[in-house]
C-alpha cells in the first residue's frame, strides 16, 4: 500500500509543477459527512494545482465502536489531521484528489494489535472555488482505520477562500 501512496503522490506534484496556472489563495469550511463526519478544515496552497489541509474533525469515527467506560469513555475529542490535495480543472471548476492521516485523540488508550490509532482517508469529488469567494465541495471521501474498518462515506464542504 505505501508503495501505491508514494506514487501517486509524486504524480500528483510533478503534474502541479509542470502547469502555469493561478495559484488560489487560503481556505476555511466546514465539511459535514467525510472523513470523519463533521470537520473543520484550513487549507494552504502549496503550489497551481497542490493544497495541503489541516483539519480538526468534531465527531470522529473512534466513537463509533461500542463504549466501554474503562477502555475509553463515551466522548467527543477532536482529532487532528493532515491531507494532501490535488486539482485538476479551471475556471474555478476542479476535480479533486487528495489522501491524508488523522491520529486518534484518545491518547490513554492501549491498541491492540488488532487496532491502531491512525485512520487513512481519501477524496475524489468535485469542488468550486475562487480567491476571494464561496468555496463548495463534494465527493467520495473513504475512511480507512487501520485494522478496523472501511466506511464509504461522501462529504459536503461549505468555506470561504481568500
Amino acid at each position: 500500500m505505501k508503495p501505491v501512496l508514494i506514487s501517486l503522490l509524486v504524480f500528483f506534484s510533478l503534474t502541479g509543477i509542470a502547469q502555469n496556472q493561478t495559484i488560489l489563495g487560503k481556505a476555511i469550511y466546514l465539511e459535514l459527512g467525510g472523513k470523519g463526519f463533521v470537520s473543520g478544515n484550513f487549507e494552504v496552497p502549496l503550489n497551481s494545482r497542490n493544497r495541503l489541509n489541516l483539519g480538526l474533525t468534531l465527531l470522529d469515527n473512534e466513537f463509533e465502536k461500542e463504549a466501554d467506560e474503562e477502555e475509553y469513555p463515551n466522548l467527543v475529542l477532536p482529532t487532528p489531521g493532515v491531507m494532501y490535495f490535488h486539482l485538476s480543472g479551471r475556471r474555478s471548476h476542479y476535480f479533486e484528489s487528495g489522501l491524508g492521516l488523522s491520529v486518534s485523540p484518545v491518547f490513554w488508550r492501549k491498541y491492540s494489535g488488532n487496532d491502531s490509532p491512525l485512520s487513512l482517508h481519501g477524496s475524489l469529488g468535485y469542488r468550486y472555488q475562487k480567491a476571494d469567494h464561496f468555496l463548495f465541495r463534494a465527493g467520495f471521501t473513504p475512511f480507512y482505520r487501520v485494522k478496523w474498518a472501511f466506511l464509504p462515506l461522501i462529504g459536503v464542504s461549505l468555506g470561504y477562500s481568500w
